[in-house]
């Protein structure tokens, strides 16, 4: 499978589908019963050498299962030495779309889970960062009428989610791949890959995700080649779709904690955790972006609650456009210009972004589409 940009994609579809949580359920059955039988025939026929065998290798192999359930969790942790990061998709929290890493240990991971936007292949036109889409659009379309955007030129980025709660997420699929737009992994995007690897399979898809039955296998493919971030280094910019934990690498960052996050709290050894801090749980700690001192400067969604947020070193670009607020994106002039603005003011931070020709721009939604579950 080939993306629009003529990057290869890993495929969706495998030989071998790997093993779900049910599958390891029906498997522990199925060695308990085998144990049972063994149990019964030992019983009945006398207890030989042989049957002992038999019953502590099938004792054997039902604590294995146990172990490997354990390393299930585990398992999508790419461990490795040294100058080899290790992926940590924090697995060990509650929240339930963890559980969906669990239940697709591995597989749903993209190829590059931390990208980078090269100079050479951006447009010379300029770079526009889009806030959580959410299948409006219409929206998108009228929100590239306003930055006057301008097809093989600029450069336009989304920070994830651009699937589920709105009316259209097929057709916004297709538009951003035609136009050959970038983006970072939302958890909703990821929602949606698991929803049709479930349909696939022939399991349960969710009502809310029965959209997927029709989405192209290509637009699949595109969902999952989606990096966790994007880091455009001319720019000084890293995208991501809900945060970044301070003072932890990029390489070390958990994650699920990268889609899911809004706030950071102190955890007892005096390090910030990052918190996923639904709307209904209370606020346990500050905005991560307020305590983020860079060095590049952040752009990210996911916190519609918060709605625009300004920082020195981020900028939240959710504006809630599914639940009848607004679309929202940054528009960052052509980088030769961006250079040379930045030279003339010898801006010392992003504070001066407004001296560096960086400007918001947003438009109305139409309508509120989503009213179900505000605090997601």
């Amino acid at each position: 499978m080939a993306a629009d940009n003529g990057v290869t994609l890993p495929l969706i579809e495998e030989e071998e589908p790997i093993r779900q949580y049910g599958d390891i359920e029906a498997s522990d059955r199925r060695r308990r019963k085998d144990i049972d039988r063994q149990s019964a025939r030992a019983v009945k026929g006398g207890a030989t050498r042989g049957s002992y065998r038999k019953l502590a290798l099938a004792a054997t192999m039902l604590a294995t299962v146990g172990v490997a359930f354990a390393l299930l969790i585990t398992a999508v942790e790419l461990s490795k030495e040294d100058d080899n990061p290790v992926y940590d998709l924090g697995l060990d929290r509650s929240s339930p779309q963890y559980l969906l890493f669990l239940a697709s240990a591995g597989k749903l991971l993209p190829g590059e889970v931390h990208a980078m936007l090269p100079e050479e292949v951006m447009g010379p036109g300029r770079l526009i960062i889009i806030g959580d889409v959410h299948g409006c659009v219409k929206e998108l379309r009228e929100l590239l009428d306003e930055a006057e955007y301008v097809e093989g030129e600029d450069t336009v980025v989304l920070v994830g989610d651009l699937v589920d709660k709105g009316p259209y997420p097929l057709e916004v699929l297709a538009e951003v791949r035609r136009l050959k737009f970038h983006s970072v992994r939302g958890n909703h995007d990821d929602e949606a890959l698991a929803a049709y690897e479930a349909f696939l399979r022939g399991r349960h898809v969710p009502s809310s995700k029965a959209w997927v039955r029709d989405m192209p296998d290509a637009a699949a493919g595109w969902l999952h080649a989606l990096p966790f971030s994007l880091r455009i280094p001319a720019y000084s910019i890293t995208v991501v779709h809900a945060g970044i934990v301070p003072d932890v690498p990029l390489e070390r960052q958990a994650l699920g904690d990268m889609y899911l996050m809004r706030e950071v709290a102190n955890d007892t050894r005096g390090h910030w955790r990052a918190e996923e801090a639904k709307c209904d749980k209370g606020h346990l700690g500050p905005p991560w972006a307020s305590v983020w001192n860079g060095p590049d400067h952040i752009y990210f969604g996911h916190d519609h609650q918060r709605g625009l947020q300004e920082r020195s070193y981020a900028t939240g670009l959710d504006t809630g456009c599914c639940y009848g607020d607004r679309l929202t994106a940054a528009v960052l002039p052509a980088l030769k210009d961006w250079k040379l603005q930045a030279q003339s003011h010898e801006a010392a931070s992003w504070r001066d972004l407004d001296k560096r020709g960086a400007k918001i721009i947003s438009v109305p939604a139409h309508e509120k589409y989503y009213d179900v579950d505000p605090c997601d």
